[in-house]
C-alpha cells in the first residue's frame, strides 16, 4: 500500500519537478529607489502601505532612510481623522521637507481610511522620486473635478454621539456586573469648539462572605457642557460648566463653573508637529454631601485655582507628552494639589527605542471626605474614597530590534 502511495505522488509531482523554474522579476531598480523610514504615530496599516507602495526601499532604521516620513493625526470635528504626513528629506533629499494633510470621514471603513492615505503617501513621495533613475518608470494621473456642487450640511457641522457598554463576570464566591452610557453633542468650526455630555456608570458586585452575600453597588452621573473660542493663533479662551454624583465620593449634588484661558506658545497651526501651552482655569463650586465630612459639612461653596503647562512634540527621534497641574482653594491653600503626568517613546540607537510613561498626584485637596473610620470591608473593597497623600501609575518598556535594514516583503500567512 505505502509503494502505491509513494508512486502516485512521485507521478503527481513530476511534472512540477520537470517544469522550468519560473521567471525571477528584475530587482535591479531597486538600487536606485529612495529608502524610506515610517514612523507611524496612528496604528496604520503599514502593511498595507508597503503592498500598495512599491517604487520604495523600506527600512527599519531612520539612520539608514533618505525619507523619514511621520504619520500623525487628530479628530475633527465631525468624528473623523485628519492626518498630518510630515516628509523629512534626508542625505541627498535633505532640502525637500514638507508636510501634507488629508482627512477621512467618521463613517469611512477601515479599507477606505488606508486607501486614501497609501493615496496621499504616493502624492508625497513623488517629488522624491523624481530625483532618482526611477523617474522615468513613473506616471502621473490627473482626474480634473467635475462640475463644483455647493456642499450643504444640513447638520451645520452638529454631531451627535450615543454610545453604551457593559460587561459581567463571576465565579461561585463573586460577581461583578458593570454598564456605561454616555452622550455626546459637539460642534466644531474653525474659530470655535463646543462638547456636551452626559454619562452614567454603574458597577454591581456580590461577594460570597461565607455565611451569608455582601453586596456593593457604585453608581456616578455626570455631565458638562464646554465652549471655547480662538481670539488668533495663540490665544483661545473658553468656559465648562459640570454637574457630578458619587456615593463613592460622597458627593449627591456637585456643580462647577470654569473659565479657561489658553496660551499657546507655538501656533495653533504647527499642532501636528509640536504644542507648547500655559492654561488657567479657575473654578467656582457648590457641593452637597451625602454624609458629614471630616470639617463637619454638609454642603460646601468651594472657590480654586487651577494652572496647567504642557507640551506636546513629534519629532524624529520620538515623542513626547507632558504637563504639570497645580491648583489650590482660596478658603485655605493647604488644601491642594500637584499632578504630573506624561509619556514619551524615545529612540535611544538603532534599533533600541524607549516607552515610558505615567503620572503621580500629591493629593491634599479631598473636601469631601466622609466623617468616621471605615470598616473593613471599606477598606478592602474601596467602597468609599479614603485619605490620601498620593497616588502613582507608571509603565516602562524597552524594544529592540536587529538584523537586515530592509523590510519590503509582506507576507499575510497565518
Amino acid at each position: 500500500m505505502l509503494k502505491h502511495l509513494a508512486l502516485w505522488l512521485l507521478i503527481g509531482l513530476a511534472p512540477a519537478m520537470a517544469a522550468e523554474p519560473a521567471a525571477t522579476p528584475d530587482s535591479s531598480w531597486r538600487n536606485q529607489a529612495p529608502r524610506l523610514y515610517i514612523q507611524d504615530e496612528t496604528y496604520a496599516d503599514v502593511d498595507y502601505i508597503r503592498t500598495e507602495i512599491t517604487f520604495v526601499n523600506y527600512v527599519r532604521d531612520p539612520k539608514e532612510a533618505d525619507i523619514h516620513l511621520i504619520i500623525s493625526s487628530s479628530t475633527t470635528g465631525s468624528g473623523g481623522s485628519e492626518y498630518t504626513l510630515d516628509f523629512k528629506g534626508l542625505g541627498t533629499f535633505k532640502d525637500m521637507s514638507f508636510a501634507l494633510r488629508h482627512n477621512t470621514k467618521a463613517d469611512a471603513t477601515s479599507d477606505e481610511s488606508r486607501t486614501a492615505l497609501v493615496a496621499a503617501i504616493k502624492r508625497g513621495l513623488a517629488p522624491y522620486v523624481a530625483r532618482t533613475g526611477l523617474r522615468d518608470m513613473l506616471s502621473v494621473d490627473f482626474t480634473p473635478p467635475t462640475s463644483a456642487t455647493p456642499v450643504a450640511d444640513p447638520w451645520r457641522n452638529w454631531v451627535f454621539t450615543l454610545s453604551a457598554n457593559g460587561y459581567g463576570e463571576g465565579e461561585r464566591s463573586w460577581m461583578t456586573l458593570y454598564g456605561y452610557g454616555n452622550v455626546d453633542i459637539s460642534r466644531v468650526t474653525e474659530d470655535a469648539k463646543l462638547d456636551i455630555n452626559g454619562y452614567m456608570s454603574i458597577t454591581h458586585n456580590r461577594y460570597d462572605m461565607g455565611d451569608s452575600w455582601l453586596t456593593v453597588a457604585k453608581e456616578s452621573y455626570g455631565s458638562s457642557a464646554f465652549y471655547a473660542r480662538k481670539l488668533s493663533n495663540h490665544f483661545s479662551v473658553g468656559g465648562e460648566v459640570d454637574y457630578f454624583n458619587s456615593r463613592y465620593s460622597n458627593v449627591a449634588l456637585g456643580l462647577s463653573a470654569v473659565p479657561k484661558v489658553e496660551y499657546c506658545l507655538t501656533r495653533y497651526p504647527e499642532y501636528a508637529r509640536h504644542k507648547v501651552y500655559l492654561r488657567f482655569q479657575p473654578s467656582v463650586s457648590y457641593q452637597c454631601y451625602y454624609d458629614t465630612t471630616l470639617d463637619d459639612k454638609l454642603s460646601a461653596f468651594p472657590v480654586r485655582n487651577a494652572l496647567q503647562a504642557g507640551v506636546t512634540a513629534t519629532r524624529r527621534w520620538g515623542t513626547v507628552d507632558l504637563s504639570v497641574t497645580g491648583s489650590h482653594y482660596l478658603h485655605d491653600l493647604s488644601k491642594n494639589r500637584l499632578t504630573l503626568s506624561g509619556s514619551a517613546t524615545l529612540r535611544i540607537v538603532a534599533g533600541l527605542s524607549l516607552n515610558v510613561g505615567g503620572w503621580y498626584e500629591l493629593i491634599h485637596d479631598q473636601l469631601s471626605l466622609r466623617k468616621g473610620d471605615a470598616t473593613e470591608e471599606e477598606r478592602l473593597l474601596r467602597i468609599r474614597e479614603l485619605a490620601t497623600g498620593y497616588t502613582y501609575y507608571g509603565w516602562i518598556g524597552l524594544t529592540y530590534t536587529f538584523g537586515s535594514i530592509y523590510n519590503n516583503i509582506v507576507n499575510p500567512i497565518f
